[in-house]
């Protein structure tokens, strides 16, 4: 019987992990208001958690997450404002 570890990896650490992949600070996912609060929401009831961890382990740098992320846009847009400032 193989041996498949449970996962250990909260949406919310996957989003942080992400965020942090995009260049951005905790602090501003945190206090972004209501555009944040909506992204988090998104995360936390994504049905692509397992990719995305899965992704963000093999190669946090490819685009694939791109594809199947509800929160693509936004987390995109957060980035390029973030390096606007």
């Amino acid at each position: 019987m193989p041996d498949k570890a449970p996962r250990s990896t909260s949406n919310d650490d996957l989003l942080d992990n992400r965020a942090a992949m995009l260049g951005l600070a905790l602090g501003v996912l945190r206090g972004g208001g209501k555009p944040v609060e909506a992204i988090k929401r998104r995360c936390r009831r994504c049905e692509f958690a397992e990719a995305c961890e899965l992704d963000l382990r093999r190669d946090p740098n490819d685009p694939a997450w791109e594809t199947y992320c509800p929160n693509t846009a936004a987390l995109i847009a957060l980035a390029e404002n973030s390096s606007d400032s």
